[in-house]
């Protein structure tokens, strides 16, 4: 439970705050749920003289690696940028992986309508890249000229989408009592 305030712990004690009921009550305020005793359990190392002289890792999970890879390099903070380099030394097929993915984000992101810049995409994923990312690659492949009208057109089908959704949802609210005349008033009169 306190993994997500270790950073922000280790920056209090770091300022002189060295109570744990105090920085209890203000990780509360962040939306810690724990007790003051998880509090001073993590603060033991500190009050031994075990302070950290660099920041700590920050608890590592897969959708947060995975938000560090897919932001922006210039949006994420030293220590993020830090961790990320770190895994991506340890690990050279996520370092690979990360490449790609930032490439991929990159493309959709600014919707540059090169043709061939997805082509070298699909080309170099198909000759170095993992498993999983071969299989995107040819999925992607099969699929190139609707993904490069994704890329370079400005129609969009998310008008639609959101219609169909509301119909959806009108629909599963009437479950039971949906005959075709009322769902048909439902959705004429509905906002």
């Amino acid at each position: 439970m306190i993994d997500n305030y270790r950073l922000y712990l280790h920056h209090r004690w770091m300022e002189g705050c060295t109570n744990a009921s105090a920085l209890t009550r203000e990780i509360r305020q962040l939306g810690y749920s724990g007790d003051v005793n998880t509090v001073s359990r993590h603060l033991k190392p500190y009050r031994d003289g075990a302070i950290p002289t660099t920041t700590p890792m920050p608890h590592l999970t897969v959708r947060r690696v995975t938000d560090w890879i897919m932001r922006r390099p210039e949006r994420l903070t030293e220590v993020e940028r830090r961790c990320l380099d770190e895994l991506c030394e340890r690990n050279p097929v996520l370092a690979t992986t990360a490449e790609y993915a930032r490439r991929l984000a990159l493309m959709v992101r600014d919707r540059r309508s090169e043709h061939l810049a997805l082509d070298v995409w699909i080309a170099d994923v198909r000759l170095d890249g993992q498993r999983e990312l071969r299989t995107l690659a040819n999925g992607m492949r099969r699929d190139q000229e609707a993904i490069q009208a994704a890329l370079t057109t400005t129609y969009t089908s998310g008008a639609v989408e959101g219609n169909v959704t509301r119909i959806k949802l009108l629909k599963r609210q009437m479950y039971g009592r949906a005959n075709f005349d009322l769902l048909r008033r439902r959705i004429l009169l509905s906002p």
